[in-house]
């Protein structure tokens, strides 16, 4: 899918540009158009002023998962896309022009630019996001539809005002659902369960978070599915047709202990996942790294024993003179990859552009200071859409883990067949295989978990007693950690 990013000035202008106007806004055959032409993010302005941006999210349902899963999934990375095109927190009303001069040879050249900007409230932007249905495009995906407007961000910007007045967790939240051939009732129902869904949204601070590519997404997604559970009471204060988009504004009171433990709950069955950031050799670099690292919210530890996944990197800095006035500047080439801890095995890796990783400002250490910056800036939805891939796969099939046993030998080659087929009957546990070592006497059982390990041993303690009836044939725990339980003979 072909993305479209575009910085706060470009949006303001884009909205901005007379004659620019659309019909009055058919949402979904501007949909069904972007779908076909392969866009996923359309910016415009509707008959009579106004802005609004258009977005198109892929509805992919995960093994396993549900397709209100699917849906709210799609909703919050429609979400981040809208997010991705008025990135910035506001941007003050202003016309400005900008003068340069190139000079090449005897002839210079002279350009003026000028910029019109807008007030951008993102927040706003983002609460008032609205689903306005779902479009198939020519390959065969499903997209659900979005769109955020001038008038969905004022509606948001009056809810906010309204909330200022209710107690702790309660919230004023809106839904929004097309009216489509199934009636109207059919919409108030959907508009009301986005409204609920809107409501968990806020208290739990997703629709702030969507400005960042947020890791547990999934989890997000799995939560909201379910957002009715965490509404303890609500009373609906405004709904009807608005010509074929059916809304409901309720005051919802969220059961805030039930939302996080929930959520906390959804996270803590992947155990204590950590990320090491490995030794570059250049200190000043690895330290940026992990700065980069922990504003993207991934935990870190400074351990790489407790780590279970590994972030390496290699940096390329080479000098680059200016093509108009010879200045020296620097340019950087990085490379990021991830690995598991325990296997080395590579589950992604990422390239920046270098072109967009160049600078000519002041002394060399500041110019390499401020490629790595570009470079980090560049590279930002990258490693979001890797972890956000991991995350997702995590909470499908399963976390990469495993059993080690010392003291192996050919005696105990039953034993381990019949742990292997043990493993396999614990809930959430697939693809157990076993590998042998005769010359460390050592083996293995790798499998998938979708639990954390403590829980995963909890059960198999039970199983193996149940596997290998004589306790004297089964292995004495030595220790583990959030993915390892090692074992011995």
């Amino acid at each position: 899918m072909k993305r479209i990013r575009m910085c706060v000035t470009a949006f303001a202008s884009a909205f901005m540009l007379v004659g620019a106007a659309a019909a009055a806004p058919a949402w979904l055959e501007i949909a069904r158009e972007m779908a076909t032409d392969g866009e996923s993010v359309r910016p415009g302005v509707a008959q009579g002023g106004g802005w609004y941006v258009a977005v198109l999210s892929e509805i992919v349902k995960a093994e396993g998962g549900s397709d209100e899963e699917a849906l709210q999934r799609a909703r919050l990375f429609g979400k981040r896309l809208v997010a991705g095109l008025v990135s910035g927190e506001k941007v003050g009303s202003s016309e400005e022009s900008s003068v340069s001069e190139v000079t090449v040879g005897d002839k210079t050249e002279t350009t003026e630019t000028f910029r019109q900007r807008i007030t951008v409230d993102v927040d706003a932007v983002l609460r008032g996001a609205e689903v306005v249905g779902t479009v198939d495009g020519p390959d065969g995906r499903r997209f659900l539809a979005l769109v955020a407007s001038a008038e969905t961000a004022d509606t948001s910007k009056a809810l906010a005002e309204k909330m200022k007045e209710l107690p702790p967790d309660t919230v004023c939240a809106s839904g929004f659902a097309p009216v489509s051939d199934d009636g109207v009732a059919a919409a108030q129902k959907t508009a009301l369960a986005a409204a609920k869904a809107s409501a968990v949204e806020m208290v739990l601070g997703a629709a702030v978070a969507s400005t960042e590519a947020a890791m547990n997404l999934n989890v997000s997604a799995k939560v909201f599915s379910s957002a009715g559970g965490f509404i303890e009471s609500f009373r609906v204060t405004e709904e009807g047709d608005r010509g074929g988009t059916y809304k409901v504004t309720i005051i919802a009171k969220v059961a805030r202990g039930k939302l996080m433990d929930d959520y906390s709950a959804f996270l803590s069955q992947f155990g204590d996942v950590k990320f090491h950031v490995e030794d570059i050799g250049d200190a000043a670099n690895r330290a940026m790294l992990e700065e980069k690292f922990l504003a993207w919210k991934v935990p870190l530890t400074t351990d790489p024993r407790k780590a279970d996944y590994l972030v390496w990197s290699k940096w390329e800095f080479s000098d680059e003179v200016h093509p108009i006035d010879g200045r020296m500047g620097t340019r950087l080439t990085l490379t990021l990859a991830m690995r598991d801890a325990a296997t080395g095995k590579e589950y992604w890796t990422i390239n920046n552009d270098p072109r967009k990783a160049v600078s000519f400002v002041g002394d060399q250490k500041r110019r390499m200071r401020n490629a790595a910056d570009l470079a980090m800036e560049e590279i930002h939805e990258k490693v979001h859409e890797r972890l956000d891939a991991m995350i997702g796969k995590i909470t499908t099939s399963g976390r990469d883990m495993r059993m080690v046993f010392d003291n192996w030998s050919e005696a105990h080659a039953e034993t381990l067949e019949a742990i292997r087929k043990a493993v396999e009957t614990i809930p959430g546990c697939v693809g157990a295989t076993t590998a042998t070592d005769a010359r460390s006497r050592t083996a293995r059982i790798d499998f998938r978990c979708q639990t954390d390990m403590d829980t995963f041993r909890k059960f198999m303690v039970d199983a193996m007693a149940k596997a290998v009836p004589g306790k004297a044939k089964r292995p004495d725990h030595v220790s583990s950690d959030a993915t390892t339980w090692n074992l011995t003979w």
